[in-house]
Order: structure tokens, then sequence, then C-alpha cells
């Protein structure tokens, strides 16, 4: 069974929540107490610090695992993405017992329901102002500032600090609101990820159709806008000059059936096996023993749990116009089956392989023709003999 996840504005609940399965924004650590050290998350390319794209809560019924957290971090400099998704993606993952220093249990209203919260005398650690990562250093003249590295302590001098740091260890300004925009604009934008259960083909209607429908559908091949990216099945047409290959036309199908969707949960604790991948294209697929690594706490192969679509991208606050801006088909995450304890610190990494759009096909401009734009892309497939 696969689990959807879906974009949503973020709330006053969310604020509250101590597991939230959220995009962009800074991190919400799992242990506030050993937030994620910039040196894990430092891109290859540029040498920068990764942004979090997003972090999942995925909790398990195995006694280590009881308390389960997967965050995702991309460079946000798009030129760096021309190269192995290796060099400018990680994976980490954060777990803690279900009995453990950092959460307890306390009840609520007439005592049927209970909320975990982090227990009194907890500490948090520093964080960095830009990022949330670990605040190992501070503004050299009023103190009061934290960061992860040279590099954001300069942007935070450059984006407004530099007029409100009083030096000589003196309390600094507070932050006015147009230096708290030019750092909100170095993270991705903050959304909530509400997640439910892809229904079976067949159950419920088709996407875009509402279950009392008359079975006219001639409008609405499973976009939002009622106009597919490819045409149906039995549409024809001549002179096709475009090749699009099986896997994708799977995806596409499928999709189409919650075509706003962001992300698919697969793994299934104590199944036999996780659902596979949806790929995006016949090509390009990751090859399970030089792509994705054993673990190397247990041996075991990692095993695919989640998948972040493209449809992502729409929330991040890109310019689609530039060929260069950050691009993907799907990230694809693997993970150790056994949730193995991290060895030498909070955080155990795990493997990302980002899976392109075939040659053929389509990237960025997929995403815009399946949003509405027709006028730049899915003209292209008017002649495909499908």
């Amino acid at each position: 069974m696969i689990t959807l996840g879906f974009a949503e504005p973020t709330d006053a609940e969310f604020a509250q929540d101590p597991f939230p399965s959220k995009i962009g924004g800074q991190p919400r650590w799992l242990d506030p107490r050993h937030p994620l050290s910039a040196d894990r998350v430092i891109c290859d390319e540029c040498t920068q610090p990764m942004a979090l794209l997003l972090q999942l809560s995925a909790p398990e019924d195995e006694a280590r695992a009881f308390h389960r957290m997967l965050y995702v971090f991309v460079c946000r400099t798009g030129a760096c993405h021309t190269t192995s998704a290796r060099r400018c993606m990680r994976v980490l993952r954060a777990q803690l017992p279900e009995d453990n220093a950092v959460y307890e249990e306390r009840e609520q209203g007439d005592g049927d329901d209970v909320e975990w919260v982090v227990r009194a005398g907890v500490e948090p650690a520093p964080l960095c102002v830009i990022c949330g990562l670990l605040g190992s250093k501070t503004c050299g003249k009023c103190r009061g500032r934290r960061y992860c590295s040279r590099s954001h302590q300069i942007a935070d001098w450059n984006a407004g600090h530099r007029t409100q740091c009083c030096g000589d260890a003196a309390p600094a300004a507070p932050e006015t609101a147009e230096h708290a925009r030019r750092l909100q604009r170095m993270l991705f934008p903050e959304h909530i990820i509400v997640s439910e259960e892809e229904e079976e083909e067949g159950e419920g209607g088709s996407a875009g159709q509402d279950s009392d429908d008359d079975g006219d559908d001639d409008d609405d091949a499973g976009s939002q806008n009622g106009t597919a990216l490819v045409p149906a099945a039995g549409e024809r047409a001549e002179d096709s000059e475009i090749e699009v290959d099986a896997e994708f036309m799977q995806f596409q199908r499928r999709i189409q059936r919650n075509p706003d969707q962001v992300l698919r949960y697969a793994r299934a604790p104590g199944q036999i096996a996780s659902e596979a991948p949806l790929f995006v294209s016949a090509s390009d697929q990751p090859d399970q023993g030089s792509d994705v690594p054993h673990c190397p706490g247990c041996g075991e192969p990692r095993e695919f749990e989640f998948q972040v679509m493209p449809q992502l991208l729409n929330h991040l606050a890109l310019d689609a116009a530039d060929p260069r801006s950050i691009d993907w088909g799907t990230l694809l995450v693997y993970s150790c089956p056994r949730s193995c304890p991290p060895r030498d610190s909070e955080y155990a990494e795990e493997t990302v392989c980002r899976q392109n759009f075939s040659a053929h096909g389509i990237g960025q401009k997929y995403m815009r023709a399946y949003y509405g734009d027709q006028t730049a892309f899915a003209s292209q497939f008017d002649s495909l003999n499908m």
C-alpha cells in the first residue's frame, strides 16, 4: 500500500507538532539537544551548506526506532545539480526508542488521548539563525547570533545584521522585517505534508471526477485543467516526431489519480517487500548494487522507502524559466530495513538517487504542461500515435 503526501499551508497546530512531516523551512530536530552539524550536508560542488528540502516522520514498531525522522537536504544552487545526486543531496535518519530522555507522554482532556511533549529540563542546542543546523559559531561582535558556518555568518551580516549588531557583546537589535525576509529566501518555503492512502485503480473514480460522475470523461484525462500531458490511449495522430517511453506513460497514468501528490511512501515494516518505485523513465534507474550500497551497520541491502515527486518543484519558489534551476524526475530514498542505530553520531546517512525524465522528455516543462501551460510543452504531443 502506498501512502501519498500532499503539500498544505502551515497552521497553528503545525507549530506545536513535535514530529512534523514538512517541506522546507528550518528542520525540526527529533532530538533538539543534537541538531545536525553543517559538515554532514556540505555540497561537494559549491562547498556551501545544503538546505532542508523536506523532513518525514516515519515511526516504526521497532523498539529502537519508535520515534523516527528522515531529513532530505539539497543544494539550492541549480548548477550543482548537473552532477551526481550524491554530491548535492543527502538523506539523514534520526531515531529514538519509545522510552527516551527527550519525550514523555501527557494525557489530553479526559485522559482518553495522549500527546508526546518534550520533557522539562531538555535544553535545545543553539541553532544557525539562517538554516537551523547546529550553531557552532557566533557573531564575533555581539556574540548573540549563532551560525553553522562562516558562509552563513557572512550572509546574515549582508542581509541586515551589520546594521543591528551593537558589538562589545551587547544584545543585537531585533531583526527588521526586511532582514527576516532575506533570510527566509535562503530556505525553501515551508509547507505541511499531509498524507492519505493511495486508492487502488478503479476505487473512488478517476482523478478529477466525482463519485457520481455520469461517465462523460471527454474533458478530464487526469490533470487539474482537464487535459492530460500525454493523449490517452486510443487518441491517434499522424507524423509523430516524439517517442515517450513506456515507464513514463505508466508514471503519468498512475499519478493521474492524484495529480497533486508530492511524495509517495512505500515502506511497510513487517511485510515481505515494500512497493516498487514509480519510475519516470526506462533509463537512468538506480542499480541496487552500485547505486544503492548496503547498510554499513548491519550489512543488509537498503530498501526503497519513499520517493519525492516532480510536483514538489512547484512549491519551492524556483525560477522555472531558468534552464539551470533545480530539477528532477523523481528522488528515490533507500534506507536500512532494520533501522540500525547510527554508529558515530545521532544521524545515519541513507541513500538518495535522482532519476531524470528521459532525453525525449520532460523536466520542469512537464510540470508547467501538467498544470495548464499547454503552449510551452503539451502541444508537442498533439501528433503522438498512442
